[in-house]
């Protein structure tokens, strides 16, 4: 029986920690044995599939970091009935330490030394394509029997291995007095009302037939009022916080006594889209990029007629925009996930209707690691490896093909970098 035993195990890595442990072998009887291996890497695997046309399936496998030891060389090629353990240490890096092979292409990155990216696996697809994606590290343990002829296939007798989860820094929230304010945005447009039912003495009456045509004929000679509408958002959002978004009306003055006319919210729409994003190739057909979006609706109101003049907290207004999403945001050579709001807003002012549209705003989810001390008993550790964390989308799910393997594990708390160094019988 052969297992991977890690001392203080942390639920979730971030980067620069030490994993040690040990690799122990209970050997029923003897057995001849040429070498032991243990190897630390990571990996991002895709497998991008043509659904609409010729049916085609293109797959891809970047090594992100890869490190390997030899634990045991037998003296005489045997090993004794016994139980054998032998100790290692990994450091966990922070970035990417292979070079890419890829081209520079938006939304991937291409550049050797970025950040490596979180635990990762969905499966997701539309009417054009299908995505399965995994990005995963683990720890693996080979044992080797000697060879027989030069000319024989080097396999391994037995292979063990054990995922460990990670999420970089950069992904994680990191609370200050002045994030708020930095990780705002706005989108901004600004509206000409122009009417004969801005003056005065002709407020609260609709205009006769010789009045519109006179209109239609001098637009320019029209009473005109301006204002402006603000769409204020967050591009940092904290999983399973509300996402930040205001709308702020005001008027554009130029020194003019008119009175301001009433300004009406009719109709309010906020929706995410989340896009996965995979690039793969295949030798005989080239290469191939896929993109599934997925649309959440979070807000949608009409026939509002709310009057609107100045900042509006649309939280506050229309309860929690939340959305469940479980995927922090991210981008490696072959894989990205990535965020958008769209907004559309429909405004009245003395009969004219207005649409106020920012589409297509770039966000962050950030995730809350909580409890980063606590460490994990060898129960969690199992639990921490086999569970599968939970889809961003209600119309996706996670993978658990065969093909690529059990789905890493979810990321929801850390334990100490305290450990110590294992034991041998």
């Amino acid at each position: 029986m052969l297992t991977i035993q890690l001392e203080n195990q942390l639920a979730c890595y971030s980067g620069h920690e030490h994993l040690r442990g040990c690799v122990v072998y209970h050997c029923p009887n003897p057995i001849d044995i040429q070498e032991v291996r243990v190897s630390f890497y990571g990996r991002a695997k895709a497998k991008v599939q043509k659904i609409k046309g010729a049916t085609a399936t293109f797959r891809s496998k970047s090594i992100l970091f890869h490190e390997e030891k030899t634990l045991a060389t037998p003296n005489g090629g045997q090993l004794a009935r016994n139980t054998y353990e032998w100790p290692f240490e990994f450091t966990f890096p922070s970035q990417v330490e292979s070079p890419s092979k890829w081209p520079e292409k938006a939304p991937f990155r291409s550049d050797e030394h970025h950040p490596l990216p979180p635990s990762f696996a969905v499966d997701v697809g539309d009417s054009q394509r299908k995505l399965h994606c995994v990005i995963e590290y683990r720890i693996e343990v080979q044992m080797f029997k000697p060879q027989k002829t030069f000319l024989s296939k080097k396999a391994p007798l037995y292979t063990e291995a054990l995922r460990v989860n990670f999420l970089p820094l950069a992904a994680q929230w990191e609370p200050t007095d002045h994030a708020d304010k930095l990780s705002r945005k706005h989108k901004d447009e600004v509206f000409t009302v122009r009417s004969l039912l801005l003056l005065p003495e002709n407020r609260g009456r609709s205009l006769k037939v010789g009045e519109k045509f006179q209109s239609w004929l001098s637009k320019k000679q029209l009473p005109q009022f301006d204002f402006k509408a603000s769409f204020i958002y967050s591009t940092r959002v904290l999983q399973g916080s509300p996402v930040a978004c205001l709308l702020d009306v005001v008027p554009c003055t130029d020194g003019s006594s008119m009175p301001f006319p009433g300004i009406t919210l009719q109709s309010v729409s906020i929706a995410v889209m989340s896009r996965t994003s995979a690039r793969a190739s295949q030798s005989l057909r080239g290469s191939i990029t896929g993109e599934v979006d997925d649309r959440l609706e979070i807000l949608s109101k009409t026939s509002l007629g709310m009057p609107v003049l100045g900042p509006l907290d649309l939280n506050e207004t229309f309860g929690p925009l939340i959305f469940r999403h479980s995927d922090v945001s991210f981008s490696t050579f072959t894989i990205s996930r990535s965020y958008r709001l769209c907004a559309s807003f429909t405004f009245e002012c003395v009969g004219k209707t207005f649409e106020f549209n920012a589409n297509d705003l770039e966000f962050f989810i950030v995730s809350d690691v909580v409890s980063p001390t606590v460490q994990m008993t060898p129960m969690e550790q199992g639990t921490a490896i086999t569970g599968v964390f939970e889809l961003a989308d209600t119309n996706s799910r996670r993978s658990s093909s065969d093909e690529y393997d059990d789905s890493p594990p979810s990321y929801s708390m850390a334990a100490p970098d305290s450990e110590k160094p294992p034991t041998k019988n």
